[in-house]
């Protein structure tokens, strides 16, 4: 049964990788004449700000995947120590075997 829920998890993520591939995450070289969406107030300053909708769903890409991870690792951690503590009741690791 955890084998089939690790597997799942692993497969999920492999589809996640490859789908998340298309939204062009790689460096991408600037453009020669200036965006239309970038907003300047003055000469030389510039207000951040994604250029186009491309660049704000890489950042919401990014940050659900930060999150994924998070929440990822706390739930094997969890895993680890409930079978750590299962182990110590069961007294596994002591140096007397009754």
């Amino acid at each position: 049964m955890m084998k089939k829920k690790c597997l799942g998890l692993v497969l999920l993520v492999s589809a996640l990788t490859v789908c998340g591939a298309g939204f062009g995450l790689t460096q991408q070289v600037p453009p020669e004449e200036p965006i239309q969406g970038v907003q300047v107030e003055e000469e030389g300053k510039i207000i951040p700000s994604p250029a186009n909708i491309k660049e704000s769903t890489a950042i919401f890409v990014f940050v659900g995947w930060v999150w994924l991870s998070i929440i990822v690792l706390i739930f094997i951690l969890r895993a680890k120590i409930k079978e750590v503590d299962r182990l110590y009741h069961l007294k596994f690791f002591s140096e007397k075997k009754e």
